[in-house]
């Protein structure tokens, strides 16, 4: 075989140089795969099952390998069965005394096997009746359980049991840039639910959902969330409900001109358990309740009253005869610690209030008091007393 391509490249080849350099080079390949004993002409391909090594990093030197895309399809596959669309009719009077209907649509997630179904309350809210459409599109009437109007969380009960559910269970910790799906009755467009994906965008998020009605510790998302999606789930990549949606913000920001696209809100799986259970114990949710009005204390006017503190709760107003009235607060005192634990903001305290707290429990609270001028340090004994209802 040597022969016959040294004497191809004296034909065509006409520098020597060149002719001596390929024919060591073939030399080296032939020797090669003489050693290997391997035929050149009948190289085997490798079995597509055969167990390939690992993907060599394009990021850098730390644990991300190459980009792969999540399955987002055998999830939605997996959760799709609990999933539910809502439909309420809300009948209302005109100044005449004419009755007249009107429907609204939502989404609802099956969170227990006996038929219990968690939604947002605005989805039901004044509705004379609720029908819910399984996925395989059975119709079926469904009962208010409870509602809670603070949390924006209600429970219906499909009759019967033996229903697909996605349990409510204790939250893993999230991370902004985590993957997530959306899943709901998006325009009530019929076919099926819609899906969504995204990732979460951040934590601990607060709006005022309604007039005097402020959501806290939201996750924030920047899943698509459209009418209809309210009271669906907000799952994981492996399919475990971590939210339910319940809000998105449309149009332009506080300060005019600036389109906001990208951000909705899902109810926190922790805050979304606990209601549900005393909404299920007894139709309601007893919150812890002090009876003040409260505001954040900004950092540059505790600066310029001079104070030596620089974040707390400032009390506005204390309730004749509440819980705080009792245990001795006066208007102008800034709560500092309350059983226990800092708080910084009016959103610390509430979430403390809705997670930590229960009717009927004292704790020491620690304020700094300026209403007296003379600015001392102050520790209170507060028994809760319980929300009025809404």
């Amino acid at each position: 075989m040597m022969q016959t391509l040294l004497s191809i490249f004296r034909d065509y080849i006409p520098r020597p140089g060149i002719r001596v350099y390929l024919a060591v080079l073939i030399s080296v390949a032939l020797v090669a795969v003489a050693c290997s004993g391997e035929d050149p002409a009948s190289t085997e391909i490798p079995d597509a099952t055969a167990t390939n090594p690992s993907p060599t990093s394009i990021i850098g030197d730390g644990d991300v390998g190459m980009l792969q895309l999540p399955n987002i399809a055998d999830t939605v596959e997996r959760v799709r069965p609990a999933v539910v669309s809502i439909v309420t009719e809300v009948i209302t009077q005109n100044g005449f005394g004419q009755l007249r209907s009107s429907f609204g649509s939502g989404t609802g997630v099956i969170f227990d096997q006996s038929g219990l179904v968690l939604t947002n309350n605005h989805v039901i809210e004044g509705g004379a009746e609720a029908t819910v459409t399984l996925d395989d599109g059975t119709q079926i009437a469904a009962e208010v359980v409870g509602a809670d109007r603070l949390s924006d969380l209600a429970v219906l009960r499909l009759p019967g049991d033996g229903y697909s559910s996605l349990p409510l269970q204790e939250g893993e910790d999230l991370r902004a840039g985590d993957w997530v799906i959306a899943i709901g009755n998006a325009l009530a467009l019929p076919g099926g639910p819609t899906v969504t994906v995204g990732v979460v965008s951040a934590l601990g998020r607060s709006i005022e959902a309604s007039p005097g009605v402020t959501l806290y510790d939201l996750i924030q998302t920047d899943t698509s969330i459209n009418p209809g999606n309210s009271g669906g789930p907000l799952i994981d990549l492996g399919g475990h409900l971590i939210g339910i949606n319940t809000a998105v913000l449309r149009g332009t920001g506080q300060n005019g001109g600036i389109a906001v696209e990208g951000i909705g809100f899902a109810i926190n799986i922790d805050t979304a358990q606990q209601v549900a259970q005393q909404l299920v114990e007894s139709g309601r949710v007893r919150w812890a309740y002090m009876g003040v009005d409260l505001t954040d204390l900004l950092p540059e006017v505790a600066a310029q009253v001079g104070l030596p503190i620089r974040e707390g709760v400032v009390i506005r107003f204390v309730a004749d005869d509440g819980p705080s009235d009792q245990a001795g607060f006066l208007a102008g005192d800034i709560v500092v610690n309350i059983g226990g634990h800092d708080v910084a903001t009016v959103s610390d305290l509430t979430r403390l209030l809705r997670q930590e707290f229960n009717v009927g429990e004292k704790v020491q609270v620690k304020v700094y008091r300026t209403a007296t001028g003379d600015g001392e340090r102050k520790t209170l004994t507060l028994e809760f007393g319980e929300r009025p209802r809404q």
